[in-house]
């Protein structure tokens, strides 16, 4: 009677165990329960010509999540595994936060169940599945060593101990008890990763984000897509205009980046004077054609995805157009969450301030000289659109036949 009553009690008290203090699995075991529900993703052109691949998880009947990133110039989307293949949309994006759900019809694999934010502790291990560029699954045993949070106290992001392999971005990250925590984006350099509490808020936050771009002037929209594209998309137009403000002479003139036939993955504009790549991130400029915008750029751009309010960096550089050189030393400081009006309607962008100073050089072979100058410019960058959609800048310095003063705007008038 005793040992009936010892193992009842022990039965309800396993039962009544929280997750949290269930038995870890084994990393063969939980390799075994979750490797099921990540899968390949792969993106294509409109040729057939894959774009990238990467991974994405399960979340229901129908239904996965990957990064954003990996969709960038897409005509077609696929979920492979073994020798299955299914094809995929897109149905909701969130490109602030680097996370898109697909579509996908008839596909109903196993899901992992989403951990709860409480059960996150610094110092957890954690197991990360996916497929590295696109290749046979892998596991990865990594920590969790923060978890950022905005002013507000909400969950900004999961900070991993160490980087996980290159070509991860969308792979599932899972607790002990195979739970799924979050999803890689596409730059595990920077050891972060997002949340998983994150894909409950993605019908909303996508349904909302396709309502702006649906309400966009046709000019602003990536021209030939759907909405629910366009978002994606808009890293692909076919030319973006904007209007540069001379405030010295208070002159006007549009400029136009008119896109390259498409020779790789990355994109082109006018004849290779401006090239990026699909995520936004500027490759080279060489032909400015938008004042300070293009001629004192940092490397990568302006402007950069995934921006958190008081991020700061430093950067110093050199450009050369024209035979003028120009050698550049900023700190720049994202400032707040904003919104700019671009065709008559409100865009979400990030304020970044760039302060610093400036030395021009009328020859690109001077190494000396006292032509510097203190510089100021403000950035608004919108992480839906993936550009920059205002600029501000100004700068004066040197004497004689040697000064320079610069007080410019260039501001978005659309993309199509």
């Amino acid at each position: 009677m005793r040992h009936h009553l010892l193992a009842s009690f022990a039965l309800t008290l396993a039962v009544s165990l929280p997750a949290s203090a269930q038995a870890p699995l084994a990393p063969d075991a939980l390799f075994a329960r979750v490797s099921p529900a990540v899968w390949v993703v792969q993106a294509s052109d409109a040729q057939g010509k894959t774009l990238a691949t990467g991974s994405a998880v399960a979340t229901g009947p129908g239904t996965a999540v990957t990064s954003c990133q990996l969709l960038a110039k897409a005509s077609s989307v696929a979920l492979k595994r073994d020798n299955v293949s299914y094809g995929a949309t897109l149905e909701f994006p969130d490109v602030e936060r680097d996370l898109c759900q697909l579509r996908i019809a008839n596909f109903a694999p196993s899901t992992p169940a989403i951990a709860p934010a409480t059960a996150l502790q610094v110092g957890m291990p954690l197991y990360i599945v996916g497929a590295p560029r696109g290749k046979e699954l892998t596991l990865g045993i990594g920590m969790l060593a923060g978890m950022r949070r905005s002013g507000a106290g909400e969950l900004e992001a999961l900070q991993l101990a160490s980087a996980p392999e290159a070509g991860l971005g969308g792979a599932g990250l899972f607790d002990a008890q195979g739970r799924l925590v979050g999803l890689l984006g596409t730059t595990p350099a920077a050891n972060l990763a997002m949340p998983s509490a994150w894909i409950a808020e993605l019908p909303a936050r996508g349904r909302v984000a396709i309502e702006r771009l649906t309400s966009l002037p046709p000019a602003a929209t990536a021209g030939g897509t759907t909405p629910a594209s366009a978002t994606i998309a808009a890293g692909r137009p076919s030319v973006i205009e904007y209007q540069l403000h001379d405030r010295l002479t208070n002159t006007y003139r549009k400029v136009f980046y008119r896109a390259d036939p498409a020779t790789d993955d990355r994109i082109s504009f006018n004849n290779g004077g401006w090239i990026e790549n699909p995520g936004g991130e500027v490759v080279s400029v060489t032909t400015a054609i938008a004042g300070d915008f293009d001629a004192a750029m940092p490397p990568g751009g302006w402007g950069k995805p995934n921006l958190k309010e008081e991020a700061a960096w430093r950067t110093r550089y050199s450009t050369v157009f024209g035979g003028s050189r120009i050698n550049m030393e900023l700190d720049a400081t994202v400032m707040e969450d904003t919104t700019v009006k671009v065709g008559g309607q409100d865009i979400k962008a990030v304020r970044i301030e760039y302060r610093g100073y400036t030395q021009r050089f009328a020859n690109a072979g001077a190494v000396g000289g006292n032509q510097y100058g203190k510089y100021w410019a403000e950035v608004w960058y919108s992480p839906e659109l993936g550009r920059v959609v205002r600029f501000e800048a100004q700068t004066r310095g040197g004497a004689g036949g040697i000064a320079f003063q610069v007080r410019e705007t260039l501001e978005l008038v659309s993309i199509r």
